[in-house]
């Protein structure tokens, strides 16, 4: 039942949202970091969806799950677009523990996911067999998004910086803006308002970052 629940989750979460995010966290964070953050989160959700899986969702409705989701992911893509010196940004890992945002947005990302809804439809199905597929579970999501990461680290380390910023952070507003009208449909006409917002916030984000680390440097 583990290499069945390794082979089925590590198969499941290649190219899945969560592997994107987290292959563009390592633009802004270290790969140790993003690691350490990741593992942590992935024991977390695994454990959450072998022993209460099927409790999640009578207990935090689905939409408010995808709403959180949402904003982690457009909070990252806007904080991603940020300049700032190396001294500055030792500061902001040291004062917002990098490790325990991206295990949190490593969750809410993973709630609801086909990974997560799979790991939970095995646990069910096996009930005497909750730590092997646990077991797979994790390994499944960590050996898929360690590919990521060096993946991630591999592309960005060939690009200009500017660009990987932007791209990055498209990854982001991609999966948040999808996540995001999933838990709240719209018309056409909220779409490119909401659209229009976001690209303004983004650009003067972007546009202020540069000015203030010009002026820094």
């Amino acid at each position: 039942m583990l290499f069945h629940t390794f082979l089925f989750v590590f198969l499941a979460e290649m190219a899945d949202k969560t592997q994107l995010m987290i292959m563009a966290l390592t633009n802004r964070y270290s790969v140790k970091t993003v690691i350490a953050g990741m593992i942590l989160g992935v024991f977390a959700i695994s454990g959450v969806s072998v022993l209460a899986g099927d409790l999640i969702g009578d207990l935090i409705p689905m939409r408010l799950i995808k709403l959180a989701a949402s904003a982690m992911f457009l909070f990252f893509g806007l904080m991603n677009l940020r300049c700032s010196t190396e001294e500055e940004a030792g500061h902001h890992v040291a004062l917002k523990i990098p490790v325990v945002s991206i295990a949190f947005t490593f969750v809410i990302a993973e709630l609801g996911d086909k990974t997560q809804l799979a790991t939970v439809a095995l646990a069910a199905d096996h009930m005497r067999e909750h730590f092997p597929i646990f077991l797979g579970a994790s390994l499944g999501l960590i050996m898929a998004n360690i590919l990521g990461i060096f993946a991630g680290k591999l592309i960005f380390s060939h690009l200009r910086e500017d660009t990987v910023k932007v791209g990055s952070s498209f990854i982001f507003f991609l999966f948040g803006s999808l996540t995001l009208f999933e838990a709240v449909p719209g018309n056409n006409l909220i779409f490119i308002g909401y659209s229009t917002v976001l690209m303004v916030c983004a650009y003067a984000i972007y546009t202020f970052s540069r000015r203030h680390v010009g002026t820094r440097g």
